[in-house]
């Protein structure tokens, strides 16, 4: 009896290491989890900020071209003014009615 008691003990001290060790590891798993939905939470909030930096460079990038064609139309616009610059001043130089 008193060999079945000690066996006994021995088996309920080994229970409780062991039910100490799932308690750790229930501990351990239910961490994990949180911080698994953190990085989830994370993630999602990543993503959204990347698809409104995508719709803003498509933004810049259309509004880039916009300033390029104006930049092409002022170029235009300037070479048609030195032309009728130069034109003004050809006719100084010559006087007024003709002559110099």
């Amino acid at each position: 009896m008193e060999k079945a008691e000690i066996r006994m003990e021995k088996a309920e001290g080994r229970m409780n290491t062991m039910d100490r060790r799932m308690d750790g590891i229930a501990k351990l798993l239910q961490q994990g989890m949180r911080m698994l939905v953190k990085t989830d939470t994370k993630l999602a909030a990543i993503a959204e900020a990347q698809k409104r930096t995508d719709v803003k460079l498509a933004e810049l990038a259309e509004a880039q071209k916009r300033t390029e064609a104006k930049f092409g139309e002022l170029a235009v616009a300037q070479r048609a003014t030195e032309r009728s610059l130069k034109a003004f001043i050809d006719s100084l130089r010559h006087g007024r009615n003709g002559g110099r």
